[in-house]
């Protein structure tokens, strides 16, 4: 211990770079963008229910960005701000000062190695255990930057590949045996799969099998890791609030990868229910569900709304209440594509049914009121709406239907 003590009371020296930084906010926003803004391509947002692979929390990120730019490399993480100030590019700004940086970083280590005080002291500062957990992914991340690159490169070309067989020889020419930066590599390339459910048929053949036991020892389980943590990403796409979703483009997005990633899986792979990954697809699956569970319940409320005419007052029809009608149902229509891969059958059966119903009542309402009156411009207004959610919810041949009904009122008015 008297070595230790020794290195904790040299260690509140500040470093040589802490010296000579002088005033400079070390953290400040700038640094902390080029940051993220470099390793892009393995962070995650929250929520994070499972940490997997070689995803790193966004907010873990941060947290640890803040105590190396404060109490190991202040200058270094000034000097990127200077730079990104005086117009460069965040990644342009942080990349040449890499080198110093995981310097630091050495230095740090061998201090902690010899004191468990200090050890302790800076997992307090960079935000606890979870942080210190994903420590090693950040440096690794860090020393192995270009090769993250190389990663989403590989992840776009393996998209345009249709062959299984070329597939197979394509993974086959990923040579890292180093797991942090397999896991690292793979976080990023499947950030750019078109597709998964091809790639993990492939990697099937090249394990020999598609147990579990198979893809771990063919070394494919960062590949399936990264996968659940992508789709375990989708998750932020919806909004954890009551009620419809403020970016419907978001969440129909969200619910097709989702279905895109957990499927490929699920289709290809043979998992044990109580294996690890077993469990993290059945808490993911349970958790993107229900946030789809009130949306759902809503969507019938909403076509109503918007096509049903006041019962007092002057007729007229509110966009706002179309869009939201429409949103929901090309929603409706995204969760029924992608139902094998949610927990939502039965709640999607019933509004499946009720806005079927809904739909084709308040549409031939409206067409009624445009045959009585097809001057009406609030009429022809409901119809063309009711038109457009009756392709969406049922069929272009149905839609036409309605318009050809809808012309053949025009045509008997032109006609006198």
């Amino acid at each position: 211990m008297l070595k230790g003590k020794s290195r904790a009371a040299a260690s509140k020296a500040p470093p040589p770079s802490t010296r000579s930084a002088g005033k400079k906010d070390a953290a400040a926003p700038p640094a902390l963008d080029a940051f993220l803004a470099t390793f892009s391509d393995v962070l995650v947002d929250p929520p994070v229910y499972h940490p997997l692979g070689g995803a790193i929390d966004r907010e873990l990120a941060k947290s640890i960005w803040t105590w190396m730019a404060r109490d190991l490399a202040p200058l270094e993480a000034a000097r990127i701000a200077d730079a990104i100030d005086s117009g460069a590019e965040p990644a342009a700004a942080f990349v040449p000062m890499l080198p110093e940086m995981l310097e630091r970083l050495k230095e740090n280590a061998a201090a902690e190695k010899d004191d468990i005080e200090t050890e302790r002291r800076n997992t307090m500062q960079m935000g606890g255990e979870d942080a210190r957990e994903r420590l090693p992914y950040v440096i690794m991340a860090m020393r192995r930057h270009a090769l993250l690159e190389q990663a989403r490169n590989f992840g776009q070309a393996i998209g345009r590949l249709q062959d299984e067989a070329t597939l197979g020889v394509a993974l086959q020419t990923i040579n890292i045996t180093n797991y942090l930066t397999r896991a690292l590599w793979m976080q990023a390339m499947v950030g750019y799969m078109s597709n998964p459910g091809r790639i993990m048929a492939a990697v099937v053949r090249l394990s020999g099998g598609n147990t579990e036991t198979h893809v771990s020892g063919a070394g494919y389980t960062p590949l399936v890791e990264a996968i659940l943590s992508h789709a375990q990403s989708q998750i932020g796409g919806l909004s954890p609030q009551p009620g419809m979703f403020a970016d419907h483009d978001l969440a129909c997005k969200s619910v097709d990868r989702f279905h895109r990633l957990m499927r490929s899986i699920s289709y290809n792979l043979e998992i044990e229910r109580k294996s690890l990954w077993g469990s993290v697809i059945t808490d993911l699956t349970a958790r993107f569900s229900e946030r789809l569970e009130r949306p759902l319940k809503e969507i019938s409320l909403h076509v109503t709304q918007a096509l049903r005419r006041p019962r007092d007052g002057a007729d007229k029809l509110d966009p706002g209440d179309v869009l939201m009608a429409l949103n929901g149902l090309y929603l409706l229509t995204t969760i029924r594509k992608c139902r094998d891969s949610l927990a939502v059958n039965a709640l999607l059966d019933k509004t499946w049914a009720d806005t079927g119903q809904t739909v084709e009542v308040l549409v031939t309402r409206a067409l009624d009121q445009f045959r009585a009156d097809p001057a009406d411009p609030v009429a022809r207004e409901r119809l063309d709406a009711g038109i457009k959610m009756a392709e969406i919810r049922y069929n272009p041949e149905y839609a036409d239907i309605l318009r050809r009904a809808r012309d053949s009122a025009d045509r008997r008015v032109a006609q006198g």
